[in-house]
C-alpha cells in the first residue's frame, strides 16, 4: 500500500448440517448413523424417493447421473410416469429402466436434453442440479448471496441464486464458492432434494455476507475516507496553514474501521504523516487496484479478503494484501490490514 510503503506496512456450502436427531440407517450398509447426510438419505428412503444397489449400498460419494436425478425428482414430486409422450431422445429408448421418469421430467420441463440427447449416464453438475431443483420446486432468488465463482452472465446464475435464496444450498464457506462445474454426488443431491421437500432440513441463513458485500465495503471506505481527508486538509496544506484536526474527521473513519484501528493507525497517520502526501493521497489506497481477489471466512464474525496489487509506475513492487473485517454489533468493520511485498 502506498501509505504503507512510506510509513511502513501497518496493521489496519458447501456447508452441510443435519436437521433432525441422528438415527441409525437401516437401509444402506455404507451410510453410518453419524454420516453428514444420513438424516436426509434416511428421510428420502422412507418417502420412497431413493433406493440403493442390490448389495445394500447407497454409494453416497458416487456422482449422481442424469437418469438417477430424473428418477429421484419424479418420485419426489409423485409424477405420473406411465403415460407420457416419447421425449424423443436418441440415447433413451423404452427399454431403459429410467424411461418413464425421463419422459415425465422432460414433459414437465424439469430436465432437458441437449441436441436430441439426454445423456442419461452423464454426471449431473452442481449448476445443472440447481436448475433441476429450481424448476421442479419453483424456487425464486430472494435476498440470495453471490458466490465468488458464479458470474451474473453464467447460464445457471439465477438457478443457483434461487437455491441459495431458498436456504437449500449455501456454497462452500471456506472460499464463498459454489463450484457449479463440479459433479453432484448422490449424497449432495439427496440433501438438496430433502431440503426442497421438507423445510426441516433446510440450512439456516448464513450470517456471513457475500464477497461482493465486503468488496463494496472496502471500496466505499477507501473512497469516502480519501475524499474526506483530501477536502479537510488540501487547502491548509497549500496555504501552509495547520491542517484540520483529526477529531473533525474521526466520525468518518468510525463508519468503516474499528475504534482500535482508527485510534492506533489512522489518527497517528493523519497527524504525523499526512504532510508527505498532498493531492497524491488519491493514489494511496490499494484495494481498487488489486487483482485475484479472494474471500475466506474465519468464522461468523471475521472474514479475510485478500489480493495482489500489481507492480505499476506508481508502485515499484507487487504487494499481497489482506483486509480483515470483523462483526461488531451487527455491523462489519475493517479491523486490520497487512501488506507483504511479492
Amino acid at each position: 500500500m502506498k501509505i504503507g510503503k512510506k510509513i511502513g506496512i501497518f496493521s489496519l456450502a458447501f456447508f452441510f448440517s443435519t436437521a433432525a436427531a441422528v438415527s441409525a440407517n437401516e437401509e444402506f450398509s455404507d451410510v453410518d448413523s453419524d454420516y453428514w447426510a444420513n438424516d436426509e438419505i434416511t428421510y428420502l428412503a422412507g418417502e420412497g424417493v431413493i433406493g440403493g444397489y442390490s448389495n445394500g449400498e447407497f454409494r453416497p460419494g458416487s456422482n449422481v447421473t442424469r437418469s438417477q436425478a430424473a428418477i429421484m425428482i419424479a418420485a419426489s414430486l409423485d409424477l405420473e410416469t406411465g403415460d407420457r409422450p416419447d421425449p424423443g431422445f436418441e440415447d433413451v429408448d423404452t427399454s431403459s429402466h429410467a424411461y418413464g421418469a425421463i419422459a415425465a421430467v422432460a414433459e414437465e420441463g424439469i430436465i432437458n436434453g441437449d441436441d436430441g440427447a439426454f445423456m442419461p449416464n452423464e454426471p449431473l453438475t452442481r449448476g445443472q442440479m440447481a436448475a433441476v431443483l429450481t424448476r421442479a420446486y419453483d424456487l425464486s432468488a430472494e435476498d440470495a448471496p453471490d458466490f465468488a465463482d458464479v458470474d451474473e452472465d453464467y447460464i445457471f446464475y439465477q438457478d443457483i441464486q434461487a437455491l441459495a435464496g431458498s436456504n437449500i444450498a449455501t456454497g462452500y464457506a471456506g472460499d464463498n464458492t459454489f463450484r457449479p462445474g463440479e459433479s453432484t454426488t448422490r449424497a449432495q443431491f439427496s440433501v438438496f432434494t430433502a431440503r426442497a421437500m421438507n423445510d426441516d432440513f433446510k440450512e439456516e441463513p448464513s450470517e456471513i455476507p457475500s464477497l461482493s458485500y465486503f468488496e463494496d465495503r472496502i471500496t466505499e471506505a477507501e473512497e469516502t475516507i480519501e475524499m474526506t481527508m483530501y477536502e479537510e486538509w488540501e487547502n491548509e496544506f497549500h496555504n501552509e496553514e495547520p491542517k484540520a484536526s483529526f477529531g473533525e474527521i474521526e466520525g468518518t473513519f468510525l463508519q468503516y474501521y474499528t475504534q482500535e484501528m482508527t485510534s492506533d493507525v489512522w489518527e497517528s497517520f493523519y497527524e504525523e504523516e499526512l504532510d508527505s502526501y498532498g493531492p497524491e493521497l488519491a493514489q494511496a489506497f490499494p484495494f481498487r487496484n488489486m487483482e485475484d481477489i479472494s474471500f475466506e471466512s474465519e468464522n461468523s464474525n471475521e472474514v479475510v479478503v485478500s489480493g495482489i496489487e500489481p507492480e505499476t509506475e506508481l508502485n515499484e513492487q507487487a504487494m499481497y494484501y489482506e483486509y480483515t473485517l470483523t462483526k461488531e454489533k451487527d455491523s462489519w468493520y475493517i479491523s486490520d490490514m497487512e501488506g507483504t511485498p511479492q
